[in-house]
This record gives C-alpha cells, sequence and structure tokens, in this order.
C-alpha cells in the first residue's frame, strides 16, 4: 500500500506541478477498473487480523490471486504506457513471491535500515530472506530509512516500476487533451 501511496502523491503533485488538471483523469478509459479494487481488498484483509483465522496456505493462496488480478488488469490495458509499466513491476513481484512460497524475501539490511527488525516472522508478505530465497535481487532489498517518517519501509524493483508506471499514468492522464482531440460537448439542461 506504501508504493500505491507514493506513486498516487508524486503522480499527482507532478500532474499538476506540469499543469495538469484532475478533471483530466475522466478521458483515461482503463478497462476493468474492479480488478484493481478488488485486489487491493483481498489484500486489505489477508493482511489484516481478519486474515489471521484463515491460516497461513489460503493468506498465501489469496494473496497470489490478487497478483493474478492485477496482472490481468495490466494485460487488458498494456497500451496505457503508465499500467504498462506497473505491469512488469507487477510481474516481477509476482514471480518473486511465488517463488518464495508466498513471501517477498527482505533483506536484513533493508530491513534494518527500515526500522523493521529483522524478525522471523512475515510482516505483510515481506519476510526476512534465509539462506534459501529464491531471486533475493528482486525482493525487499531496497529501503526508505527510518529517520523518514511515515514511510519507513523496504520494497522492491518490482516496487518501484509499479510507482512509476502509476505516476506516468496519472501525470499522463492529468494533462490536457491535445489541440486534435476531441472534447465532449457541453450537455443541454
Amino acid at each position: 500500500m506504501l508504493v500505491l501511496t507514493v506513486a498516487l502523491s508524486a503522480g499527482l503533485i507532478a500532474g499538476y506541478a506540469l499543469g495538469g488538471r484532475l478533471g483530466n483523469l475522466e478521458r483515461l478509459h482503463l478497462r476493468l477498473p474492479w480488478l484493481v479494487v478488488l485486489a487491493l481488498a483481498v489484500q486489505l484483509v489477508i493482511f489484516s487480523p481478519l486474515g489471521e483465522p484463515l491460516g497461513e496456505t489460503a493468506v498465501v493462496a489469496l494473496h497470489l490471486a490478487s497478483y493474478g488480478l492485477l496482472i490481468a488488469f495490466a494485460v487488458v490495458n498494456r497500451r496505457d504506457i503508465g499500467v504498462f509499466v506497473a505491469g512488469i513491476g507487477i510481474l516481477l513481484n509476482t514471480t518473486v513471491i511465488a517463488a518464495n512460497e508466498g513471501f517477498m524475501p527482505a533483506s536484513a539490511t533493508a530491513l534494518e535500515m527500515s526500522g523493521r527488525a529483522a524478525a522471523a516472522e512475515p510482516h505483510n508478505n515481506s519476510a526476512l530472506a534465509d539462506a534459501g530465497a529464491r531471486l533475493l535481487p528482486l525482493g525487499d532489498v531496497m529501503a526508505v530509512p527510518d529517520w523518514v517518517p511515515l514511510v519507513a519501509n523496504v520494497f522492491s524493483v518490482g516496487d518501484v516500476l509499479i510507482a512509476a508506471g502509476v505516476t506516468v499514468m496519472l501525470v499522463t492522464g492529468m494533462r490536457a487533451p491535445a489541440a486534435g482531440d476531441q472534447v465532449p460537448a457541453a450537455r443541454a439542461p
């Protein structure tokens, strides 16, 4: 969720800084946006106290299913450059999580830098990488330091691509229509 918060903030700030308007986002014609909403809702549930009674096997299965929904959204909207870039990040994260039995491996160094104790218990989907971690360079190996308020956390290359893609999608969506674009006519009262 931190990745989305940062991406949404950066996209809106950059969009406004480049002369864009929030109202222009109405021109974004993304197909099946409910897939993203459903995927995020699933993740909110499974990584909250509501997910605890489900057990680890169900949480892992639902986590991977939520990524499947995000991949489906990225595929059907791949013509949008922002969605395409975010889709690559989603695919990278899905690959690493699937290769590590449902958890994103996190380096001890990144966990320490972010102020999160390098514990054996996973936090959300991040878990301290052990000697058998697969694809660790694509895992949570980077960190926002703990001295940065509210956002200190670990993140992956996939997270960077997701944030960049969402930012690009917002910035391009907020830009004013080009001179040749048709602007919908105003409706009569």
